[in-house]
């Protein structure tokens, strides 16, 4: 879907990325599309659960610091974080931007016993791990020490595990073992990792 034949104006796909706190991307297509208006749904499906007081557009008085809070109690105003566990730097480093692009705070992590040392210390919203870092083995003891670090916290992080395996019994393990999805990086598996993160 580009800018010459959409059936929507410029302004309203401008208005849509600005909603969606995202950067418009330079070539627009479907899915970059469907993935903004999912984290518009998102928000607005967070918010509906709010008790919100709507202001009273008659007060004068209202600043831009009280917006701040207000839209932070909305919401709106706390970032959510992110891990990126990945021994291959080229891959650490697009993924934090793409997360970055969307809101996220992002750390990253090149091996297990500083990722594990992350996600001991600090609450993050998604851990994102290849599961070959640097071998499977290590892989599955950095995901079994997640999953228990998250049982032991009481935390909702979620556990997306990346690898380039196709083979089926590792996704049966990683999801056997607490993974909560498992992608195989093929084609589109960014797109796929993206629309997760932003709708979950």
């Amino acid at each position: 879907m580009s800018e010459e034949n959409v059936s929507i104006s410029k302004d309203t796909i401008d208005l849509i990325y600005k909603i969606a706190q995202t950067e418009k991307p330079e070539k627009l297509t479907d899915e970059t599309i469907r993935l903004a208006l999912c984290v518009i749904e998102k928000k607005l499906s967070d918010a509906e659960s709010l008790d919100i007081v709507p202001h009273d557009s008659n007060q004068d008085d209202y600043s831009d610091e009280q917006w701040q809070k207000d839209m932070a109690m909305a919401g709106f105003g706390d970032k959510r974080k992110i891990l990126v566990v990945d021994d291959i730097g080229v891959v650490t480093y697009q993924l934090k931007i793409l997360f970055q692009k969307i809101g996220f705070m992002v750390d990253t992590a090149k091996d297990i016993y500083s990722a594990a040392k992350l996600i001991r210390k600090d609450v993050y919203d998604f851990v994102v791990m290849d599961l070959f870092v640097s071998t499977e083995r290590e892989g599955f003891l950095l995901l079994d020490e997640t999953k228990k670090i998250i049982v032991q916290k009481g935390l909702k992080t979620k556990i997306i595990v990346i690898t380039a395996s196709s083979k089926g019994e590792h996704k049966v393990k990683c999801l056997n073992r607490g993974a909560n999805i498992f992608l195989q990086k093929d084609t589109g598996w960014q797109d796929e990792l993206i629309k997760y993160v932003s709708t979950n």
